[in-house]
């Protein structure tokens, strides 16, 4: 059995990294990041068990006839409750999602800013083989097949029952619960990635971006690779976003299956020229299997989202004009409108207007927020602060009075009202 098989075998392996890779003779544990949550079964219609990093929801699923524990993190912003946020699928829950999150929180971060806020759902396994694979096979990795009564791969092949558990049970469920933006990415590592590939390649509308870590074409004889040779047609279009990566999987066998099948992959896509579709290869030769997703999962929404930050502009030549264009181009590339967001040019408007020679432009993108936020007290605080440090009172009680308005608890801001009137 070799070490692909100990990985791809069992959840319960799959579950422990102890049984499933072991690196130089030390085992890799993943959970540098902590799992936040505790996997207690929960009645479908009972309240979700609920922590700081997000919840735990049972649902029901009428096509794989069970019962499916889905992790879920969503982006917290007091000042704007209603705000909506696209959404990330990942495969291989029990192992990625915490380190999704991280990833999610800490990139659209207000001081990093490279990716918007996610909505992180994650999926659990309950049969990991059977439905994460595109074919049934009872072949494993080495080519060897096993009739044995408790082989690993006997119930393999129900891809299409899970793709269609996601599609037509989870999604709805999640845009119905909580409030998602229409742009959907998924995510997976190995059997996860295959699933990815496979959903990419006969499903591609279900998501608009794909991450694949480490895609298993080794599988069923290469059954994917030669069904992407098959629909992947030469000069086709398919307008969306994939990225894909592999460690030194098998580095000590050269020309390895696992390796030799993704370059395979990679040269099909490049030699196909398919319009609309971005994407792009990141081999990883120092990770192994297990280490590279903590590199390319990164790297998949650095890459998903490399035109998300706004441009280097100095700070005396940013004005709204060149923020808004910016943004227009960002909601057409991912089919949604998407605002400049508030706090983070409030952010940058406050380092502007504390500098004389920059104080007008702060001035303007502190307006721009206004105009964006209508319903903000902040905003309009902002700017009644803007204008008072420049000098023009009545502009900024009106600004303050504004804001008063939407946040008539606010002592503060009748405080600075008064002040100015006296």
């Amino acid at each position: 059995m070799s070490k692909f098989d100990l990985y791809q075998n069992s959840d319960k392996r799959c579950n422990s990294y102890a049984g499933a890779y072991r690196i130089n003779n030390l085992t890799f544990v993943f959970f540098i990041i902590p799992l936040f949550f505790s996997f207690k079964a929960t009645a479908q219609k009972a309240e979700p068990i609920k922590s700081d990093r997000g919840e735990v929801v049972t649902i029901h699923s009428g096509i794989l006839n069970e019962d499916r524990r889905i992790l879920i993190y969503t982006p917290k912003d007091t000042a704007n409750p209603e705000k909506k946020y696209p959404v990330i699928y990942v495969l291989e829950t029990d192992n990625h999602f915490a380190q999704m999150v991280e990833y999610a929180k800490y990139l659209s971060r207000q001081d990093v800013s490279v990716i918007p806020p996610l909505i992180v759902v994650g999926i659990t396994n309950t049969d990991r083989s059977r439905d994460l694979t595109p074919s049934h096979s009872i072949v494993d990795y080495s080519g060897k097949p096993d009739t044995t009564a408790h082989a690993p791969y006997k119930n393999s092949g129900g891809n299409e029952h899970f793709l269609q558990f996601i599609q037509k049970e989870l999604m709805p469920y999640v845009n119905s619960n909580y409030k998602t933006q229409p742009y959907r990415i998924f995510a997976g590592h190995s059997f996860g990635a295959l699933t990815t590939i496979n959903c990419l390649i006969n499903y591609p509308d279900m998501f608009d971006a794909y991450i694949a870590v480490s895609p298993s074409f080794w599988w069923d004889q290469k059954f994917l690779l030669k069904l992407a040779d098959k629909k992947l047609k030469a000069g086709s279009t398919l307008s969306k976003t994939l990225f894909f990566a592999d460690g030194n999987e098998d580095s000590s066998s050269p020309g390895s299956p696992f390796h030799t099948a993704v370059l395979k992959f990679d040269s099909l896509l490049k030699k196909r020229n398919i319009k609309g579709l971005d994407f792009e290869y990141m081999p990883y030769p120092s990770e192994s299997h297990m280490t590279v997703p903590i590199k390319a999962y990164y790297d998949g929404l650095r890459f998903i989202y490399h035109q998300w930050q706004l441009p280097p502009v100095s700070d005396e030549k940013i004005n709204p004009e060149i923020i808004i264009d910016h943004y227009k181009g960002l909601s057409q590339r991912f089919g949604y409108p998407i605002l400049p967001d508030e706090a983070y040019i409030n952010n940058l408007a406050q380092w502007l207007v504390k500098n004389p020679e920059t104080l007008n432009n702060g001035i303007k993108l502190l307006e721009m927020n206004t105009i964006n936020y209508p319903s903000s007290s902040r905003a309009f605080a902002a700017l009644g602060a803007a204008y008072a440090l420049k000098g023009e009172k009545q502009k900024a009680i009106a600004s303050y009075k504004k804001a008063s308005e939407l946040n008539p608890t606010s002592n503060q801001i009748k405080s600075l009202i008064q002040e100015l009137q006296q």
